[in-house]
């Protein structure tokens, strides 16, 4: 099992200016977007050391991050609704990585995220089942390491650094280590036995490579390892080397940052004791890599020196066992009498981490509203269905391109039955145009679009609409000018609209340093009537004497009396909770959320499966509508 070592250290070099060349704007977007929110970092074996080095970038961010096995998430699963989750993998196929990321998908965690070296891997598919995912995958062209974790942990600290670290200049990122190392520790290697205990010593970008050596020294059998950073090692842990210091030896990680407290901690300790330091000047995140690299060529030179090669020392029956154990059996989850989508739906309505932290009290108010609200859906007929556009029936990917295939099947259908559709938006024509694209001409009198928050209104046939000739709102008009007078500490983007106002900004990333900045601006200006909305991508100001999403369902229900349709209309958005923009729209008695939903008991419910959300979960609901004689009925079990 595994190759040589030797042969892996001669791809390192190449795997990683390989790393080098990535496109990785993507990945540090989609990470760096939810900063706000903790991350837990996933990963088993070798991959664990890339998981610490991820966690020590993201601090760096400013954010809370930790790495963990799957194991641990499994026992930390409590915490995962409020975070987000990033799952490191090599192959994406060993058994503990799809636990853990089955786990996750069961509590239904903000986003889930997942890094592979593999193409098409188990992991990817099942990324793929879920909305709340995001897989980014490579194919690593030195192949499947050996035994031990070598050119896809330099893969994932290459790639991790080249998308988060700060302000760095990648292309000047080169590894040297023609600095006297290779003679040092082989120096180091002469001086111990098999039969030593090695104790590693660390702090700030050393802790991955500690986490990294303890795992290549245990894996391949090379040697006792304790670790512990420079500090921890005064309360205590020092007291091994006078007990057993004839067979005991240290390794110091050392940077720039670590140098003096270095030194001071090792001139403390006997004299006679071998001491080997890895070290590396560079001070910033790349020095996690260097030292990964030098660490490397010491393990292959203590594997040497007991005839072992750590690329393929050998695996025992048992171990193959072990690692294959399919151990998600002893953690099923507890029985319950009610169904997974039934308690996902209250979760997400109580805003707690999981059904089992509310209440018994708690749990029969829900579970109460939960049947009533679903006995009154399901035994309503609709004969129209409103829709919130962005988020809802057109995903953020798709925004300024097409509306979805499997979306586009649905409303064509249920308009061929007769069925009336409203799309309640916040933007202008484009939402017609895009609509226009994938409605068929002979339904497009059946469409009503609310154009800015339902302030002007018009048939999908109507292209003289939205009305750009309505007169200007004076108090909109008046916070349109301070806030392009205002210096923001992020450039915005205002359009002043008839009745709205519609903030963006370039990157919406950036939003989290301006958005609170804005709504106390717009608060202090004490305007009457106004009301602040937020969408997936902008913020919006309404006056709400004249717009108001509600307004649409009298639209709508004019339309199906027209047909002698069912009156019922059942409204479909995605951010219902406030300040979200679809509240107004979701407090109404028939609502279904695909996201975000209100603390309200009797509307805006999410029901769809745990980690589907916005456009799939949008089509769940669909799937779950069947035709009647006058409109459609919701199926749900």
């Amino acid at each position: 099992m595994g190759r040589p070592f030797n042969s892996e250290l001669e791809k390192l070099q190449s795997t990683y200016q390989w790393a080098k060349t990535q496109v990785v704007d993507e990945i540090r977007n989609e990470l760096l977007s939810h900063y706000k929110r903790p991350l837990f970092i996933v990963g088993s074996g070798g991959s664990l050391s890339a998981c610490y080095y991820i966690a020590m970038l993201f601090q760096h961010h400013g954010m809370m991050a930790k790495a963990i096995t799957p194991l641990e998430l499994f026992y930390s699963k409590e915490a995962l609704r409020a975070s987000n989750v990033l799952f490191i993998s090599a192959s994406g196929q060993n058994t503990d990585v799809l636990f853990g990321y089955q786990t996750a998908i069961g509590y239904e965690p903000n986003r889930i995220f997942s890094l592979c070296m593999k193409l098409n891997s188990p992991l990817a598919k099942l990324a793929r089942t879920v909305s709340i995912s995001r897989h980014f995958e490579f194919n690593l062209p030195s192949g499947k390491d050996g035994f031990l974790a070598t050119n896809s942990l330099i893969a994932f600290f290459g790639i991790a650094f080249k998308a988060l670290a700060k302000d760095y200049d990648y292309s000047k990122a080169d590894i040297n280590l023609n600095d006297g190392f290779i003679d040092d520790h082989r120096d180091f290697v002469s001086k111990v036995t098999p039969d030593y205990t090695f104790t590693v010593l660390h702090a700030g970008w050393g802790q991955c490579i500690a986490i990294d050596l303890e795992s290549k020294l245990a894996e391949a059998a090379l040697g006792d390892i304790l670790i512990s950073d420079y500090r921890n090692f005064g309360h205590g842990r020092h007291h091994w080397f006078d007990k057993r210091k004839v067979n005991a030896a240290i390794i110091a990680l050392i940077t720039p940052d670590e140098k003096e407290i270095a030194k001071k901690t090792l001139a403390l300790l006997p004299a006679d004791i071998p001491v080997l330091m890895i070290e590396t000047t560079d001070k910033t995140e790349m020095a996690s890599i260097e030292l990964l690299i030098k660490s490397f060529y010491f393990v292959s030179s203590l594997g040497k020196i007991q005839n072992i090669d750590p690329g393929r020392p050998g695996v025992p029956d048992f171990g193959s066992k072990l690692y294959h154990l399919n151990y998600k059996r002893f953690y099923k989850p507890r029985e319950s009498r009610l169904s997974e989508n039934k308690r996902m739906a209250i979760v997400r309505k109580a805003c707690v981490s999981s059904f089992e932290n509310l209440s018994d009290s708690d749990k029969a108010y829900w579970v109460k509203s939960y049947d009533s609200f679903i006995n009154r859906l399901t035994a309503t007929e609709f004969g129209a269905l409103i829709f919130d556009y962005d988020g809802t029936i057109c995903s953020s990917e798709e925004r300024f391109t097409h509306i979805g295939k499997d979306i586009a099947k649905y409303l064509n259908n249920f308009l061929s039955k007769g069925i009336i559709i409203g799309i309640a938006t916040g933007r202008g024509k484009s939402v017609r145009e895009k609509l226009q694209e994938v409605i068929l001409p002979e339904y497009w009198n059946q469409v009503v679009i609310g154009y800015y928050n339902c302030s002007d209104f018009g048939l999908l046939c109507d292209n003289n609409l939205p009305d750009k000739n309505l007169e200007q709102n004076p108090i909109l008009n008046l916070i349109f000018e301070r806030l392009e007078a205002h210096e923001f500490l992020v450039k915005l983007k205002p359009e002043l609209k008839p009745h709205q106002i519609i903030i963006e900004i370039n990157d919406n990333n950036e939003w989290g340093k301006v958005r609170e900045s804005i709504i106390q601006f717009i608060i202090g200006l004490d305007q009457p009537n106004i009301q602040i909305l937020e969408s997936s991508h902008s913020m919006d100001i309404i006056d709400q004497t004249f717009t108001n999403k509600l307004n649409i369902i009298e639209k709508c229900k004019k339309m199906t009396a027209e047909r002698n349709l069912c009156a019922d209309c059942l409204c479909i958005g995605d951010k219902g909770k406030w300040p979200g923009n679809d509240y107004q729209l979701l407090s109404s008695a028939f609502s279904l959320s695909v996201d975000e939903v209100s603390a309200v008991n009797n509307s805006c419910w999410n029901i769809a499966n745990s980690g589907i959300k916005n456009v799939d979960a949008t089509i769940f609901y669909l799937s779950c509508l069947n035709f009647n004689q006058k409109g459609l009925i919701l199926n749900i079990t």
